[in-house]
């Protein structure tokens, strides 16, 4: 079929297509002469030449080959027809492609034309003209683009065709293909169009969603689905065909027809999974003004006491992270529930009896351990499927418009009273749908989260609008009554993480210089005290970072994606202290404390159980964040010596912080974290052990970083790799000078009970300041 592109839809390779339908026809020819000499065979075995019951059985044995060769030979025959059909297809899309191409090249050099006119340029005649004709070059363009990509949808559906064709006789599913297509009408590839078929499906899943069906409609459209549930195309003209009511009416009748029987539940969960994934693919593309009136549909007779569509809706938005609906769609709806909620009180929770929605999440409970009962809040839900476009939920929740609902105040700073200080999320959402949202919007373009490779600006709006956001929200949710840690989830806890993780360089900031803290909902810092960039950063009280820190990680899952992040995080402190030049060695070891102590301070949670099915799909949420950590871009990071980088790196250029933590794990072995934790196991029972172990374990990033330094003060003191707890403690008393001296050259105060102090103060632990001296 060619390795062709959208560009270019009709690229494809004659010959071996020609070679192809040759060796076909060449198999036919063969055992068409098989099949002739077998039934000579037949017809020549009389009583004179062979007589008995032998020859009896064996002549009516030659029956199945004889049925196998005419059935191949069929098969290679519709085969070999196929591909003379796709190559006068394929040559068709060529010819169109050729003069469309040709059109948009002639159109590019009207508008990019360069005109040698006099000094005094053109006569307002001539200026005119050429302006007609560049807007007329510039319609002859869209035009054409337009119809290259109606090209490439043709193309793509010719090669699926060929590939039906060519399925193997007498496979199972080429059967059920065929009989699916048969059912809505489509019995020749003639009629085997985008639009033929999208109607036709769309005319099945209505009669589907109207109650009136049979199993074999249910399989006949899952058959449909595994056809064309990936064609954009198809999908979007079968989902508007069939409407936004209809789409919804269609998963709840396939709920409910497993709770009454007419619907084995396997097949209904697949179809309405099919259904949702189809709707995905479908509404990618859509304008605005579609995904309006799609939303609007969809929402047409939605009760929260009957029918069952606000849970049917929620099934539709209930696999964001793979069948995100698109964002218009997303959009439209959100901003009616947001209307709704806020200015109706009317909460957007299925209380219908039995609601189909329900019963299909229920079902897919069981594949993925992911809650059925979300699908209850329908508002969650949506918000959550609206984090999946970063800026577009930047945009939603920062909007600076009036709020027509209240008539006062902005309506993005409205909204996030409402939905993070206000709403109830206690029940069936647990705060996923928020949370998700909150965390999208820090990835939004020119975020702190967003992915880069160029400079960024730490003080545009993208970023700005992303800390002050996040300010606003922890001190909501930290006032929200229903935000507590046991009406927190685990995918929720997860995805507060993964909104914290781009702010934590400012957050660390504020137990080192409370007595100093910037005013209003941001702060600007420099990266961890390593850039030579400031950043704009979320700004909030210590009561209420612990709030929100303790809330998420309460969950066994939320601790250890807050683990993962401040593991990173610390990596990337050590490896900037051994790599990047003028760096605060104290000042690092501060930070790396302060992470620590938001850890500690954060609660244990509780002991992961027995691996079960949502732990893997929480897990792959906690690897995506580590993931998007190590993306997160670093501001002015400045000159960088080889070390155990073995890189320079520009100070103009932002580079990623998976850069430092890569160059951390080669400089402190096994992490900060890991080895804290050990070192808190070998000193259990003591008083402090947490503050001891802090003291203990920077005495040994400060010997790691600071020995090989040429004439240095730890130049005597030797290595405390792998000394146990006793002997540690030994070493740091005995070099204790030393080690002073190493961590504060100019002895300005800073000791190693001052780190433990940092520590404690990230906690939000109130243990007393009259710690003990070491």
């Amino acid at each position: 079929m060619g390795n062709w592109t959208r560009e270019d839809p009709g690229l494809f390779d004659a010959g071996s297509l020609g070679t192809a339908a040759t060796g076909l026809q060449t198999v036919e020819t063969t055992l068409g002469e098989a099949r002739t000499v077998t039934t000579n065979s037949q017809a020549g075995m009389t009583a004179e030449v062979w007589s008995g019951d032998a020859p009896v059985t064996w002549t009516a044995s030659l029956d199945t080959p004889v049925a196998t060769i005419d059935a191949v030979t069929t098969a290679l025959s519709a085969a070999r027809t196929a591909i003379g059909a796709y190559s006068e297809t394929v040559s068709g899309i060529a010819t169109r492609a050729t003069s469309v191409k040709q059109t948009m090249f002639e159109s590019n050099q009207v508008i990019n034309r360069q005109y040698a006119d006099p000094a005094g340029g053109p006569t307002p005649e001539q200026a005119q003209h050429r302006q007609l004709q560049e807007q007329a070059a510039m319609g002859d363009l869209t035009l054409a683009r337009n119809a290259l990509e109606g090209l490439a949808d043709e193309r793509t559906l010719a090669d699926s065709t060929l590939v039906l064709a060519l399925t193997p006789p007498n496979a199972t599913a080429w059967e059920a293909q065929r009989q699916a297509l048969a059912a809505i009408g489509i019995t020749d590839s003639g009629s085997l169009t985008p639009t033929a078929v999208a109607q036709a499906m769309a005319e099945l899943g209505n009669q589907i969603a109207s109650g009136d069906y049979s199993e074999a409609d249910v399989s006949n459209l899952q058959t449909l689905y595994d056809l064309y549930g990936k064609n954009p195309q198809v999908m979007a003209q079968m989902n508007l065909a069939m409407g936004g009511e209809n789409v919804v009416s269609l998963i709840d009748e396939l709920g409910r027809g497993v709770v009454d029987g007419s619907i084995p539940a396997a097949a209904a969960l697949a179809l309405a999974q099919s259904v949702r994934g189809g709707l995905s693919v479908g509404s990618e593309r859509w304008s605005p003004l579609t995904g309006q009136s799609f939303a609007e549909e969809m929402m047409a007779n939605a009760s929260t006491t009957v029918g069952g569509d606000p849970a049917a809706i929620g099934f539709l938005f209930g696999d964001p992270a793979n069948a995100p609906i698109g964002v218009t769609t997303t959009l439209a709806l959100a901003d009616m529930i947001d209307q709704e909620e806020r200015g109706n009180y009317h909460i957007w929770q299925d209380g219908s009896p039995l609601p189909g929605g329900t019963t299909l999440a229920l079902l897919e409970e069981e594949q993925t351990g992911v809650p059925g009962l979300r699908v209850i809040d329908l508002a969650g839900r949506v918000l959550e499927t609206l984090g999946q476009y970063p800026d577009e939920a930047l945009d939603w929740l920062t909007d600076a418009s009036g709020d027509d609902v209240t008539g006062e105040g902005s309506l993005g700073q409205n909204r996030v009273e409402y939905w993070y200080g206000d709403r109830d999320w206690s029940q069936y959402d647990e705060f996923a749908g928020p949370a998700g949202l909150w965390a999208g919007t820090q990835y939004a373009t020119g975020g702190p989260g967003a992915t880069t490779g160029q400079p960024v600006d730490t003080t545009g709006p993208a970023w700005v609008d992303a800390a002050t956001l996040s300010t606003k929200i922890m001190e909501e949710l930290a006032g929200n009554e229903s935000f507590e840690g046991e009406n927190v989830s685990s995918y929720a806890s997860v995805e507060i993480v993964r909104a914290l993780a781009p702010q934590m360089p400012g957050l660390v900031e504020a137990p080192l210089y409370s007595e100093t803290s910037q005013d209003g909902p941001t702060q600007t810092v420099s990266f961890f005290g390593i850039s030579d960039q400031e950043g704009v950063y979320a700004n909030v009280s210590q009561d209420v970072l612990a709030k929100v820190l303790g809330a998420a990680a309460s969950d066994p899952y939320g601790h250890s994606a807050l683990e993962s992040v401040v593991s990173q995080y610390q990596d990337a402190l050590v490896g900037a202290a051994a790599n990047v030049e003028d760096t605060s060695v104290h000042g690092l070891a501060e930070r790396i404390a302060v992470l620590q102590g938001m850890v500690d301070g954060a609660g244990s949670g509780e002991q992961l159980g027995e691996a079960g099915r949502e732990d893997q799909a929480i897990m792959d949420a906690i690897d995506s964040l580590e993931t998007a950590v190590g993306l997160i871009p670093i501001p002015g990071l400045g000159g960088v010596v080889g070390g155990a980088a073995g890189a320079v790196i520009d100070a103009g250029q932002s580079y990623a912080l998976g850069e430092l933590i890569g160059w951390g794990g080669d400089t402190l072995d096994g992490g900060f974290a890991t080895n804290h934790a050990a070192l808190l196991e070998d000193l259990e029972g003591q008083q402090d052990a947490s503050l001891d172990a802090v003291r203990l374990q920077t005495a040994q990033l400060v010997w790691e970083l600071e020995h090989d330094t040429p004439g240095g003060p730890l130049a005597a003191v030797p290595d405390p790799s792998g000394l146990n707890a006793t002997d540690l403690q030994t070493w740091f008393d005995d070099w204790n000078d030393e080690l002073l001296d190493a961590l504060d050259e100019d002895r300005g105060g800073s000791t190693f009970d001052s780190l433990a102090r940092a520590y404690r103060d990230g906690s939000a632990n109130a243990q007393s300041d009259n710690d003990s001296e070491h």
